[in-house]
């Protein structure tokens, strides 16, 4: 049936979604052209405008074409999985039995990058009202800025968007033309809005808004004085209104982090500057911190066999907060005291936020501690846990317990079932005395990846090869492909292209597995010609292609004039190499002189499968 005014799309497949995934958005007005197969039928213009709520879809469409403007309005609905979008059409009430109307369906596919809806679509037979399965391609497009909007006062700011036959105007009545093509770089002193169309098929859509902001940027700039005349003092910058900021100080380099860092104590001027070139300046200024002091020092000695000793450190000025160290400043904590200290002599350090510290010395008298004499391990096999630990111990009041993680205790000295790792070996006396130390299991070394140079397939046969290259010393391992016997050489031969499962396995039985892929090409050995000349001449008179391999299995072949119309399909057959695929007919006759654009699905002997997407000209 003729189609005269509206066009949809059905949803033909179940929906299947997660919530998880968020959707592309492809909301707005689309505007583009349909390409009927039959030649016969009217090329149109598609207006539509949908509305999306994640994975639904709603909204109108309608159609013209050079000749005749945007006719009535279909409803539409439909779904969006991934960038696969599906509509179908209807009039208001849902309906598709419509006198004279065969409402569409299709299948289209979204491709963020130059913000296009590109698929096929179908009438909706119903056996009634429309019983034409007619159908075609269907290409839409939107207009989306790709470009940043804000520039600054001033500066010229380059605008890209997508669509096609671009157009902008100053004002949304469109009487004023300032530029074509996708981008446009205005100069501009205030925020703007331009209003861009895009004409498909003769018709211009309406008007789509974009507007450019002009920034004036503005910045904060915090110090932190520096301490004890140290050249620690720094400054730090928070900018806002634009983005890519850089940032320099006293008319240094600009840098990309907003912190300056080892500075002197005086004053000093930072300057912001955005990815448009805006700029902001601040005066800072930095100052000293007197340093800090240690007025006392407070022990109380360790008690037990073990280091259970405090000391209290007492200290004042410097600039908060402070931090304390023991072991003359290799590491700090934010408490003055310290706790579990055995017997011995200790430098204090107290260290200020400005990096200043003072040092002090004291002596805490010690105690005979219990000792942890020796530790013996037994390494994992096989990545198990069958790693062992026994420990022998002096000193403490008996009975004596040992733990493994200082959790559970037990009076044996032996641990079995380890997993390969650290462990921390406590052991602990009927008065609470412990001692603690560190052991650690190692784990055996089993086999390792190897390094495998492949050689691939030729198409359609088994003759891709594997060696295996190893880094281990041991020649006790042995190799497996996809679980067939193990076998000590380290090559394979005879295979045919694909992905295999390479299995290593050591003489513990231990074993790993990798992935191998045997490449091959079918592709590349096709030769397509570019030009042929169906002029009886015998020689190169029909469109032929040639290739190495016995021959190619054609699902389909489907040749298109330069308006995107079949002329000549065939199907499900098979070719020989040097056979004609196209003598150049149409309908009995000659066809035109001229480039054609044709599509061939194929499947080569190895059961790989490819589509070409090729031009041919047809010379006299």
């Amino acid at each position: 049936m003729n189609r005269s005014f509206t066009l949809g799309f059905l949803l033909v497949f179940g929906l299947v979604f997660f919530k998880s995934i968020a959707q592309p958005a492809i909301g707005g007005f689309w505007l583009g052209v349909t390409y009927p197969s039959d030649p016969k039928q009217i090329i149109y213009n598609y207006a539509l405008q949908i509305n999306q709520a994640t994975f639904t879809l709603s909204g109108t469409a309608q159609t013209s074409n050079p000749s005749v403007p945007f006719g009535g309005v279909a409803y539409i609905k439909g779904d969006i999985s991934g960038s696969t979008v599906t509509f179908s059409e209807s009039d208001k009430n849902g309906s598709t039995a419509v006198k004279n109307i065969c409402f569409w369906r299709g299948t289209v596919t979204y491709n963020p990058i130059d913000e296009s809806l590109i698929g096929t679509y179908e009438n909706i037979v119903n056996g009634t009202t429309c019983t034409d399965v007619a159908g075609g391609k269907v290409e839409l497009y939107r207009i989306v800025l790709k470009s940043r909007h804000t520039t600054c006062k001033g500066i010229p700011i380059n605008l890209v968007v997508t669509g096609k036959n671009i157009r902008w105007y100053s004002s949304a009545s469109g009487t004023n033309l300032l530029a074509t093509g996708n981008s446009y770089t205005p100069k501009v002193s205030q925020t703007t809005t331009f209003y861009i169309t895009q004409t498909l098929y003769q018709n211009e859509s309406p008007p789509v808004p974009i507007t450019v902001e002009v920034i004036e940027p503005t910045i904060k700039a915090t110090s932190t004085n520096s301490g004890c005349d140290k050249t620690n003092g720094s400054i730090e910058v928070v900018a806002s209104g634009s983005t890519g900021w850089q940032y320099s100080l006293n008319g240094g380099a600009f840098q990309s982090t907003p912190l300056f860092t080892s500075l002197n104590p005086g004053s000093y001027t930072v300057v912001a500057k955005d990815s448009a070139g805006c700029q902001a300046a601040q005066p800072v200024t930095i100052t000293a911190d007197t340093a800090p002091t240690i007025t006392s020092l407070k022990s109380t000695p360790p008690h037990c066999e073990t280091a259970n000793g405090e000391v209290s450190v007492v200290a004042s000025g410097g600039k908060a907060p402070l931090i304390y160290s023991i072991d003359y400043g290799v590491s700090f904590q934010a408490s003055p005291l310290f706790t579990k200290v055995a017997g011995g002599t200790y430098t204090f350090r107290v260290r200020d936020a400005n990096g200043c510290e003072v040092n002090r010395a004291l002596s805490v008298p010690a105690f005979k501690p219990m000792v942890i004499l020796t530790t013996t391990t037994i390494s994992t096999t096989c990545g198990q846990a069958n790693g062992e630990v026994t420990l022998s111990t002096s000193g403490g009041t008996k009975p004596i317990q040992y733990s493994i993680d200082n959790q559970t205790f037990q009076p044996g000295t032996n641990f079995s079932g380890l997993k390969a790792g650290t462990y921390l070996l406590t052991v602990r006396d009927s008065a609470g005395c412990t001692v603690s130390q560190s052991v650690s299991v190692a784990a055996s070394t089993g086999p390792q990846p190897v390094d495998v140079r492949i050689t691939g397939a030729a198409c359609g046969q088994q003759n891709g090869t594997l060696l295996i290259s190893s880094t281990r010393t041991t020649e006790l391992d042995e190799y497996s492909l996809d679980g067939n016997l193990f076998q000590r050489t380290t090559a394979f031969s005879g295979l045919s292209g694909g992905a295999y499962t390479l299995t290593i396995r050591d003489n513990q039985g231990c074993a790993i597995s990798q992935p191998v892929l045997v490449s091959l090409d079918c592709a590349n050995l096709v030769h397509l010609p570019t030009a042929f000349s169906p002029n009886q001449d015998n020689h190169n008179d029909a469109l032929t292609l040639y290739f190495t391999f016995p021959s190619l299995t054609i699902s389909r072949f489907t040749v298109y004039d330069r308006w995107g119309a079949v002329i000549y399909n065939r199907a499900n057959f098979v070719l020989l190499s040097g056979e004609p695929l196209w003598d150049g007919q149409l309908n009995g006759q000659a066809a035109p002189v001229g480039v054609y654009i044709y599509r061939l699905d194929c499947q080569f002997p190895d059961g790989t499968q490819t589509t070409y997407r090729e031009s041919v000209a047809l010379l006299n």
